[in-house]
C-alpha cells in the first residue's frame, strides 16, 4: 500500500494493521495525531508524525535519533516510549497508556487555584528538564500538549506529550508548512519565544519562555498579551517575577535551566504557605529542611533562587526502545538489592561484629583468670618450699 501523509491520518487502522488495534483518535496535540490503541490486549497511545521519510534517508535518520532520545527520557511527567518505527514512510511512536484531561479543557473560561498551578508548573518543568537532558527541546509547549490527571485525593498532576516533535518537523524540508509556522492550539503564538518567529532554532530557553506563559495562563485564565500586570496573582505576589524572568525577550535574561525555574516555583510555594498555611499543604518543617531541589538558605530568602543544578543526569540514548523482558527485570532485581536489603545487611554485619567482640571479651577474661590462678598456685608452692 502506498501510504501518503494524508492517508496515514485518515486510515490508521490500515496503517497499523497486524501491529496495533486502533480504538480512536484523541483530541491531543495539534500537529501530531494521537490514537488510543492496544497491542495484545495491552493499552497504548500511538502518535503519528505528519511527515513522510520514505524519500529521504536524512529524514529517516533524524527520526531514528529523535525516537531514541525520546525513549531515553526518564521522568514521571513524561509518558514512557515503548515502541517506535516507520510504516510505509510514516513515522510513529507508541508510549504507555495515559489517561487524563487536556489542560486546554481545564482552562476553558476559568483559571486554576494557586496550589494546582504550582503543582502542574513543577511537573511541566520536570518534564522539560528531563527532555533537555537528552538533547531534546519541546518547541511546542502549550496547554494542548499537557495532559492532567487527578488522583483519589484530588491532587492534580501533569504529563507533557510531544517533546522534541516540532523541532524535528521544522528541520525537514518535506514537513507540513503549517507545522513550520505554527504550533498546537489556538494560543500557540502567545507561547512562542520571540527568537522563534524569525525561524530561529528551538533552544531550552524557548521552552522556559513557554512555561512562563503557561503559568500566567493557569493563574489568570488567559495567556499573556501585551504589557503584563500583577492582577490575579494576589495570593502569590512572588509569581509574576518568575513569569517575567521566564518570558524575558532575550534568552540570556531567562532562567539558566528548567531546574532553576522549578526551584523558583518551589520557593514561591513555600512563601505562599507562610502567608496562608490553611490553604497549602506545606509542612512547617520545610523551613528548616529541603523542598525538592531548593537548599535551606534559599527558603528564608526574600528572592527566588536564580540557579539550581539539574536533578536529571544527561540522558543516555537507548539502543533499543523496547522495554526489558520480565525475566531481565526479575534478574536485575535479584542482582541489585533494594536500599532496604542493604540496610538489613548492615544491621546483620553490625550484630555479628558485636557478638564477636563479646565472645572475645569473655574468652579473654577466662584466659586471664586461668593465668592468675596458675600464678597464685606457683607463688603458694614457692612459699611452701621456702619454709
Amino acid at each position: 500500500m502506498a501510504t501518503s501523509l494524508g492517508s496515514a491520518h485518515t486510515r490508521p487502522e490500515a496503517l497499523f494493521a497486524g501491529r496495533y488495534v486502533v480504538d480512536g483518535l484523541l483530541p491531543w496535540g495539534g500537529l501530531i495525531r494521537y490514537y488510543r490503541a492496544s497491542a495484545e490486549g495491552s493499552p497504548v497511545i500511538v502518535s503519528v508524525l505528519p511527515m513522510d521519510v520514505s524519500r529521504s534517508l536524512r529524514a529517516e535518520a533524524a527520526f531514528a535519533d529523535f525516537a531514541q532520545r525520546a525513549g531515553s527520557i526518564r521522568s514521571a511527567s513524561v509518558p514512557s516510549v515503548l515502541d517506535a518505527g516507520i510504516i510505509d514512510g510514516v513515522p510513529y511512536l507508541a508510549f504507555q497508556d495515559t489517561r487524563g484531561t487536556l489542560l486546554t479543557d481545564l482552562l476553558r473560561d476559568r483559571s486554576l487555584g494557586s496550589l494546582d498551578t504550582l503543582r502542574l508548573g513543577t511537573d511541566v518543568l520536570d518534564a522539560l528538564e528531563a527532555g533537555h537532558a537528552t538533547g531534546l527541546t519541546h518547541g511546542d509547549l502549550t496547554p494542548q500538549n499537557v495532559v492532567v490527571t487527578r488522583d483519589r485525593h484530588g491532587r492534580l498532576s501533569a504529563r507533557v506529550i510531544g517533546i522534541g516533535a516540532l523541532p524535528l518537523l521544522r528541520a525537514q524540508v518535506d514537513a507540513s508548512a503549517h507545522a513550520v509556522h505554527t504550533g498546537s492550539g489556538k494560543f500557540a503564538i502567545a507561547y512562542m519565544a520571540p527568537e522563534l518567529f524569525g525561524g530561529g532554532a528551538s533552544h531550552p530557553s524557548a521552552d522556559l519562555y513557554a512555561a512562563g506563559a503557561l503559568l500566567h495562563h493557569m493563574v489568570t485564565g488567559a495567556p499573556p498579551k501585551g504589557s503584563e500586570t500583577d492582577e490575579g496573582f494576589e495570593d502569590m505576589p512572588e509569581l509574576p517575577d518568575v513569569v517575567r524572568r521566564a518570558r524575558a525577550r532575550r534568552p540570556i535574561q531567562r532562567y539558566r535551566s528548567a531546574a532553576a525555574m522549578r526551584a523558583a516555583l518551589e520557593w514561591v510555594e513555600v512563601e505562599s504557605a507562610k502567608r496562608s498555611p490553611q490553604t497549602q499543604d506545606i509542612a512547617p518543617w520545610m523551613e528548616n529542611s529541603h523542598i525538592g531541589s531548593v537548599p535551606v538558605p534559599v527558603l528564608s530568602s526574600t528572592h527566588p533562587p536564580a540557579y539550581v543544578s539539574s536533578n536529571h543526569p544527561p540522558g543516555k540514548v537507548l539502543g533499543s526502545l523496547r522495554p526489558p523482558s520480565p525475566a531481565a527485570v526479575s534478574g536485575a532485581d535479584k542482582a541489585s538489592p533494594s536500599p532496604h536489603g542493604y540496610r538489613w545487611l548492615q544491621v546483620a554485619l553490625l550484630l555479628l561484629v558485636l557478638a564477636s567482640l563479646v565472645s572475645f571479651d569473655v574468652w579473654h577474661e577466662a584466659r586471664l583468670g586461668d593465668a592468675m590462678e596458675g600464678l597464685s598456685r606457683a607463688l603458694h608452692s614457692d612459699s611452701v618450699d621456702g619454709e
